[in-house]
């Protein structure tokens, strides 16, 4: 995930949006027959006590825990009048998911024709990796250089303009341009233009016959680095066309050898293609005159049916047709192994506590509220995913197979860990992917005892994610990391459940002013303000930080890389960021903001934490990379 900026809409915007919501909150926040705060408290107590118990065995897709804890959600479902989803009178959607280790056949090769004939077999893990999210198949063809293969209106850039890449094995680059550094076509976030799901939508369109995916030249934390992804790493959902990972080393022979042309300018490395791309914002997308490719990927995966949990409790009125989805994953590690932190520990219970009983329990929890009334304006779906552990699976399958039609589901909120409120505070990602959202939220945090941080960004880890990239607002609250994250220590005692339920407080207010809105909300993508100059472009520090580490301890820094100010004020790898300017780190957050509002040639005065050291560290900023 990458840092995000602060998105402040206009005070007159703002303003009117609050007094329309005004009155709405005032009125939702009463009510007679509600159930008292300390029963609140204890039935939500009791479903994160019984979705973490051991008995349920981690909920890990493969256990039988996972079906204990969806006959649990689906007995409230039932209990509060939540109406099947599904047709049928079904409440379960099934999908497959691939467990265990994706065996690549030894058939599996990538074979590059250079101009004079000559054929050169590129090694398996050494030069190449296939990727699961592609397809099993076999693939021959000419060749194409496509750039980062997006297509943005909003952009005005199209890698696909004028070039035919039907029946072509593609070079295609991770990402996005000016990517380096956190920004993205000039901005401060990653754009959905940059993910796989869009990039592949729009090669099933192209009719491209294979692709050859290639890093960018700043994905690794150390850019001496090239890794080849795991043929896992993007999803086991195959599709669209044979898939395969190839080295910068590769890309760079074709380039040496047949050059991209540019007016009179010829590109010769991914450097320099990625150089004058950033540079001009302009597409090099051209055949590759005299190569073909011969790409064939087999894998082999054992697969098991597992389920997304739909209830649903209709509108009322004119806006009855549109949909308001409200999710969380219910699946967890089960007994650890895949997606453990502490791979030592396989075979205890990952009880998955915080990930995601606590997320689980507030979609039960608003299950019950918005049932028990008043009715709501838009029709309210209730999801509880599977799969999301294994890279958003349970949620992808939902937006390609809605139950009610994307094109009317006019918001998302997602939950996915909310059981560690500190310091009262709660982080609410997503504000700015909807014009009216931030109105919504202060006035929410107005009318409930919580302090919140705004994110305007669609933060990338979670269920949310796939319906951000269907242009769908979004929002996810979450109270921030623990070290004891996809540990077998996630257990109930560790949790805030009172701050679990105001948390599940504060969403219902969310969801309600959502509801509330007179028209759909407006979709924006992460706040972000379309295409900046460079001299908008925050100024260079130099540090990838591990977010699944950092939190309000402070910002962990996972990579810093060589010939940075990061580098030459002594930062490692490891060290973690408890102050910046004698503010206190409030996670990621804090470090966005503090960027944001400098320049080249400031001095960040930063303490650091190296073991049992307190270290004192000034870094200059240096100019924003190009």
């Amino acid at each position: 995930m990458l840092l995000n900026q602060i998105f402040k809409p206009s005070t007159l915007v703002r303003s009117i949006a609050v007094l329309v919501l005004a009155g709405f909150f005032e009125g939702a926040s009463a009510g007679e027959g509600k159930p008292e705060r300390e029963e609140i408290v204890s039935r939500v107590r009791a479903d994160i006590e019984y979705f973490a118990s051991d008995e349920l065995e981690g909920r890990g897709i493969e256990t039988k825990g996972i079906e204990l804890a969806a006959e649990r959600i689906l007995a409230e479902y039932e209990k509060f009048g939540l109406k099947p989803g599904m047709p049928e009178g079904k409440y379960r959607q099934s999908f497959p998911v691939t467990i265990g280790d994706v065996a690549v056949a030894d058939s599996t090769k990538v074979e590059l024709t250079q101009p004079d004939g000559t054929t050169v077999s590129l090694k398996l893990a050494d030069q190449y990796q296939p990727i699961r999210r592609g397809a099993n198949g076999e693939a021959k063809g000419g060749m194409a250089f496509i750039g980062y293969g997006i297509s943005s209106d909003e952009e005005s850039y199209d890698d696909y303009a004028g070039i035919d890449v039907t029946g072509k094995v593609v070079v295609l680059i991770r990402r996005e341009p000016q990517s380096r550094d956190g920004g993205a076509f000039g901005g401060k976030s990653t754009s959905p233009n940059a993910y796989i799901d869009r990039k592949l939508e729009l090669i099933r369109k192209s009719k491209a016959a294979a692709v050859l995916f290639v890093n960018n030249i700043e994905s690794p934390a150390d850019p001496g680095a090239d890794e080849l992804a795991d043929p896992s790493s993007f999803g086991n959902e195959g599709e669209a066309v044979p898939f395969v990972h190839v080295k910068r080393s590769v890309v760079d022979s074709i380039l040496k050898t047949t050059p991209l042309k540019v007016g009179d300018e010829l590109l010769g490395s991914l450097a320099a293609v990625s150089e004058y791309i950033d540079l001009n914002l302009k597409p090099v997308s051209q055949e590759l005159p005299g190569w073909n490719a011969a790409v064939s990927t087999v894998f082999k995966a054992n697969t098991i049916s597992t389920d997304n949990l739909i209830g649903v409790v209709e509108g009322e009125g004119p806006l009855a047709d549109e949909t308001i989805v409200i999710g969380g994953h219910y699946d967890h590690l089960g007994f650890g192994g895949y997606g453990s932190r502490t791979q030592n520990r396989t075979g205890e219970v990952h009880n998955g506590a915080d990930d995601n009983a606590s997320g689980t329990a507030a979609v039960v929890e608003l299950a019950r509220r918005i049932a028990s009334g008043p009715k709501p304006k838009r029709r309210m779906v209730f999801i509880c995913f599977s799969g999301e552990e294994r890279g958003l699976i349970g949620s992808n399958y939902y937006v390609k197979n809605p139950a009610f039609p994307i094109e009317n589901t006019v918001a998302m909120l997602n939950f996915d860990m909310i059981g560690n409120l500190r310091n009262n505070r709660v982080e609410v990602n997503g504000v700015g992917t909807a014009t009216e959202f931030e109105a919504i939220v202060q006035k929410a945090d107005e009318v409930t005892p919580v302090d919140i941080t705004i994110v305007p960004g669609a933060f990338a880890g979670s269920d949310h994610l796939p319906f951000y990239q269907k242009n769908i607002p979004v929002m996810f609250c979450f109270t921030g990391m623990t070290d004891i994250y996809h540990t077998p220590d996630d257990d109930s005692s560790t949790l805030n459940i009172e701050g679990a339920v105001t948390v599940i407080d504060y969403s219902e207010q969310l969801l309600r002013g959502i509801d509330a809105l007179e028209t759909r909300p407006t979709f924006a993508e992460g706040g972000r303000a379309g295409r900046r100059p460079a001299v908008a472009r925050t100024p260079f520090l130099g540090i990838q930080p591990n977010i699944t580490a950092s939190g309000d301890d402070g910002i962990v820094i996972r990579g810093v890389r060589p010939d940075s100010p990061a580098s030459m004020a002594g930062l490692q790898t490891g060290d973690v960021v408890t102050t910046i300017n004698d503010e206190d780190v409030k996670g990621y957050q804090t470090l966005v903001e503090k960027l944001t509002d400098s320049k080249a040639g400031d001095v960040l005065k930063l303490k650091v934490k190296r073991g049992a050291e307190l270290l004192d560290v000034d870094v200059t900023l240096g100019e924003a990379r190009r």
